[in-house]
């Protein structure tokens, strides 16, 4: 039976993610307790374990104890990420045709060009300007997409401790770049623009901005990417070692 571990009580569980493929800010942020929940089969001596930040990564046995429970803990929708590919077997008794396979890619930190960034930021378009989202902006960015935001408890918490920076444009956010998850060493990305601004260069600057934020406060700026467009983005930002993995699509 699986038990969940309060923030205080998750560090046994980091070996079990050692490697972990991708989404290493979400795991950091778990792991370290700030965000997130985490269930496992033992307090001290795991063989599996569950967080959930958005995403849902499993690792450990699948063959383990509390394996098929963990399993069967997310609900449609839902991505999971597993530490190795012995999870699929399984993932595919309980689920069978609701779970479809796609590729995701983690990249890594690069040596950061800073002039580079800078001129992506003063080069966004004219009527377009850039801020980073305060607590009275907050649900305004919030309308751009709740992605942005729904990683925290509320919108009061998001202003406190997440990250946002938000391209304006006629009053209202119209490209923005969050910390999805955050703890004290790294930062996971978040990134969103509407579909009538895009192509501008806008998530880039934005993106670049909170680069710069990560830089400034000792943080690791941490990118997966859904398709090739963020792939792209990623790699014109700065980000490198770009390695494919594959994840699990819950649709019921």
């Amino acid at each position: 039976m699986l038990i969940e571990l309060p923030p205080t009580a998750r560090e046994p569980l980091r070996p079990l993610f050692a490697g972990f493929p991708g989404l290493h800010g979400c795991l950091d942020a778990v792991l370290e307790g700030t965000m997130g929940t985490a269930h496992a089969n033992d307090a001290v001596r795991p063989a599996v374990a569950l967080l959930h930040l958005d995403f849902h990564l499993l690792a450990g046995d699948p063959d383990a104890a509390g394996g098929e429970e963990a399993a069967r803990i997310p609900s449609s929708p839902a991505t999971i990420v597993t530490s190795s590919t012995d999870w699929e077997p399984l993932l595919r008794r309980v689920w069978g045709d609701a779970i479809q396979t796609r590729t995701r890619v983690a990249f890594q930190s690069g040596a950061w060009d800073r002039p580079r960034l800078r001129g992506f930021i003063e080069g966004l378009p004219d009527g377009f300007a850039l801020k980073r989202v305060s607590g009275a902006d907050a649900g305004r960015f919030a309308e751009l997409a709740d992605s942005l935001v729904y990683s925290y408890p509320s919108l009061e918490e998001f202003a406190a401790w997440g990250v946002g920076f938000g391209i304006e444009h006629d009053g209202r956010f119209v490209s923005g770049c969050s910390s999805c998850a955050l703890s004290s060493r790294r930062l996971e990305f978040e990134i969103q623009t509407h579909p009538d601004f895009r192509r501008r260069g806008l998530a880039t600057a934005a993106a670049a901005s909170m680069i710069e934020h990560c830089i400034d406060r000792g943080l690791e700026p941490c990118w997966d990417a859904h398709n090739d467009v963020s792939a792209m983005l990623a790699a014109k930002l700065g980000f490198v070692d770009p390695a494919p993995y594959k994840a699990y699509e819950l649709r019921a």
